[in-house]
């Protein structure tokens, strides 16, 4: 239901009234305040009044704003349910026995993805990638490290790859310099952060193609991208396992698929690593 509710604002938005478009404009980056926050908290918010915000819910169809909250309530309930879950575990498990634990948490994890499905995914990521005239990678928080991880090795095996980083002050002299051609792959998991939704929303404005690993297709984020590749990161294990094995398959295949121009480079990185003596022997 909130996908239909966010598509249809993403639709409709260009024909909304000033004070329509603040609300919008709102919803779309604080999905999860939306499901508390009170009529009148929202008008203060969005500077409009809790008059056109309940008309604003009747015009999308819903009875009032309590009505149209519900939508978003019910969806919050669902998104926090795995870290609930870890907050649940943590008070409860014993300290005995939990590697193997975690270890059988994971591996049904890795044994829940659909193959078949991932495989094409990848595939049409890669297409992207290689298409595309510069690659973006975005990720905040918690989701850095996959994001930086991604980075590192692409940056190995392909010009032109962009880490964009949350509190850096130059990202937005960064984008000055993005064009349609290039391509943004964000990755991102509940809670997502206003920064990655902006960035995220500033490339789909763009028109750049997106690609998206997280956790819900429908959430803001796989709303505004091309591709989203879904994996899970909660629950007990609270884990990434899934979400490095998935860029790790990326990671190779892309690689494979140019094998002559990535062994050279990968040779080259060998003979200045030498050079510089960066590692210790």
């Amino acid at each position: 239901m909130k996908k239909e509710v966010l598509s249809n604002l993403e639709k409709n938005y260009s024909t909304y009234s000033k004070s329509f478009k603040k609300i919008v404009d709102f919803i779309k980056h604080n999905q999860s305040i939306v499901s508390f926050i009170s009529i009148n908290e929202l008008a203060k918010e969005t500077e409009t009044s809790p008059a056109t915000i309940t008309r604003f819910s009747k015009n999308l169809g819903f009875k009032g704003y309590p009505d149209f909250q519900r939508v978003f309530q019910k969806d919050l309930e669902i998104s926090t349910s795995q870290m609930r879950e870890f907050r649940d575990e943590i008070g409860t498990i014993s300290t005995e026995g939990v590697l193997e634990e975690i270890i059988t948490t994971n591996i049904s994890l890795l044994e829940e993805i659909d193959i078949s499905k991932k495989e094409a995914q990848l595939n049409a990521a890669i297409d992207m990638i290689k298409n595309s005239r510069k690659l973006y990678i975005l990720g905040a928080r918690g989701s850095y490290a996959l994001a930086h991880y991604l980075y590192f090795m692409l940056k190995e095996l392909r010009n032109d790859v962009e880490l964009m980083i949350s509190g850096a002050s130059d990202f937005t002299d960064r984008l000055v310099y993005s064009e349609k051609e290039d391509l943004l792959f964000t990755i991102s998991f509940h809670p997502y952060t206003n920064f990655t939704c902006q960035v995220t929303e500033f490339f789909k404005n763009q028109g750049n193609k997106i690609i998206t690993m997280t956790d819900k297709e429908d959430s803001i984020l796989g709303n505004m991208s091309d591709l989203v590749m879904t994996t899970k990161n909660g629950g007990k294990a609270c884990t990434f396992v899934p979400g490095i094995v998935i860029l790790n398959a990326l990671i190779l295949k892309f690689g494979s698929e140019q094998r002559e121009e990535s062994m050279e480079k990968l040779d080259k990185l060998k003979i200045i690593t030498d050079t510089f003596d960066i590692y210790h022997k």
